[in-house]
């Protein structure tokens, strides 16, 4: 039986959960059925490095970024730029012989789904995150309609808010994403990485920074009176990446500066070896104040035993259970204290809660049982 080609493509140049969990899949599909491509928009940074590390074979294409914009000559440039790049993978899926390409993001599919539908290649789009306006939301079902033959969405959450305005709502489906725990686990380094001398309490949030993960929320809770006399420090894991996340980190450095904060606060900016300081750590917090696809990175704290915090938004409830195997805070930065209080003064009790989160991992989120969906998924498709 001939192998099938599948195109994996994804314009986002920031490494973080999705992309990582992007390129384990890729490495970890069955080569005996499957030989796959993936295109990056450019040479530069991690992904590129890690997918080559990975020896995953890679494109690249010129795919630009999707600003709207009421400028007529700005539109009328980017609508071009599609249609040029649309026309670029036309020639690159006949010359690659691919069978299905398969999309990381819906933005991804507005420069295949007309080469595929044309080609008559299956196309499979994957939905990690929930839109906020009403508009963005009927844009991309319909996008979803017309040209995929699978939506994959990454919690119920994301589901759901694809489909309210889908036709053709059995297209969509869920596939949690997963990590290897025992890698995950056993590739953590084996001393202490932050290095601070002194033993205090760690708290953690990991994550670009940006307004929809939340960081001022984390910093607000933290400056409430009672932790003024508690030794602790809290490290931020992530880089601002675009010129308004410059500005909401600016906007995180003024709350901090001259309050009870100061000394207290590190911003350690981007990290790949995350594992690392989960391990070394006493409580990660997650704390999105928008809508939030699923948050990786509280399973990958689950597989160190560590206790999370995280927002009652998208996704996460999925995970977590309240006061099973962590625990869920409004978006208001006093509950979110409240929480982060009971867990620093509690540390020695919680030990079945880590369990619990452990146990959680291995049972819904393992990255063999995302495999081993997604190859079904692909080979149902392609009637492999």
């Amino acid at each position: 039986m001939a192998k099938k080609n599948l195109l994996f493509l994804t314009i986002i140049p920031i490494w973080g959960g999705a992309t990582k969990n992007l390129l384990e899949l890729i490495k970890r599909l069955d080569k005996n059925i499957f030989n796959s491509f993936l295109v990056l928009p450019d040479d530069r940074g991690v992904i590129y490095t890690e997918a080559i590390k990975r020896g995953i074979q890679v494109k690249l294409m010129d795919m630009p970024f999707i600003h709207l914009s009421r400028n007529p000559f700005k539109l009328f440039f980017f609508v071009f730029k599609i249609i040029q790049v649309n026309i670029r993978f036309f020639s690159l899926i006949k010359k690659l012989d691919i069978d299905m390409v398969i999309c990381n993001t819906i933005q991804d599919s507005l420069f295949v789904c007309i080469p595929s539908k044309i080609l008559k290649r299956k196309l499979v789009i994957y939905i990690k995150g929930i839109l906020d306006k009403r508009w963005k939301k009927i844009f991309r079902s319909r996008i979803c309609d017309l040209f995929a033959d699978k939506v994959v969405a990454v919690s119920k959450r994301v589901r759901d808010d694809i489909v309210k305005y889908m036709k053709n709502q059995k297209k969509a489906m869920v596939i949690y994403e997963g990590i290897d725990v025992d890698y995950f686990r056993n590739n953590a380094a084996n001393s202490d990485i932050y290095n601070t001398g002194q033993r205090c309490f760690r708290i953690i949030n990991i994550g670009n920074i940006a307004e929809l993960k939340g960081q001022k929320l984390l910093i607000r809770a933290l400056l409430e009176k009672e932790f003024e006399n508690i030794d602790f420090k809290v490290f931020f894991i992530g880089e601002a990446n675009f010129e308004r996340d410059l500005a909401y980190k600016r906007e995180m450095e003024e709350l901090i500066g001259g309050s009870s904060l100061e000394g207290k606060v590190v911003f350690t900016g981007f990290r790949k070896n995350v594992g690392d300081y989960i391990k070394y750590s006493d409580l990660l917090v997650h704390c999105p104040v928008l809508e939030e696809g699923f948050g990786l990175v509280i399973i990958e704290a689950f597989s160190m035993e560590k206790v999370v915090v995280a927002t009652r938004v998208g996704g996460i409830p999925e995970i977590i259970e309240n006061g099973l195997n962590g625990f869920l805070s409004d978006t208001d930065h006093k509950d979110l204290a409240n929480k982060i209080m009971y867990v620093y003064n509690n540390q020695d009790g919680l030990g079945q809660i880590k369990s619990n989160g452990l146990s959680t991992v291995k049972e819904k989120f393992t990255l063999d049982k995302q495999i081993r969906k997604t190859q079904e998924v692909y080979c149902k498709l392609l009637e492999v």
